[in-house]
């Protein structure tokens, strides 16, 4: 038998998936087979994982609906926890040093959104 395997007194075999997994980074090419842009995403969590629905707004009306185009994609706890220090990590990162646009939660409070802008009025001659 190989070293992956052992075999069991009833005959069943064990194998060490860890070594089936365990790549040199000279051994491992990225093959990214689909891209797509998106500006709005929901993210779902339940007790075995998270999903991510990332989604392409505003979308396209066809036959009396709007369509959506969408990417749903689902992850491990402890790899969501990567991505979102990864994430908050890079964009505080470039926010501070570039200046870049930032997201602001509850951004609007203490201001009149820009829909209902006010407006000074004056009377002038016609």
């Amino acid at each position: 038998m190989g070293e992956e395997q052992e075999e069991k007194k009833d005959g069943a075999a064990a194998v060490d998936l860890r070594k089936l997994y365990q790549f040199e980074p000279e051994e491992l090419q990225l093959d990214i087979t689909h891209s797509s842009y998106s500006n709005l995403a929901y993210v779902q969590v339940t007790h075995r994982d998270v999903c991510i629905d990332f989604l392409e707004m505003p979308g396209a009306h066809r036959d009396g609906k709007a369509l959506i185009n969408g990417t749903r994609i689902y992850m491990s706890h402890a790899a969501a926890q990567k991505l979102a220090e990864a994430l908050s990590g890079i964009l505080e990162r470039v926010h501070t040093e570039e200046g870049m646009e930032k997201y602001v939660p509850g951004g609007l409070e203490g201001r009149a959104p820009s829909t209902k802008a006010g407006r000074k009025r004056e009377d002038r001659p016609v």
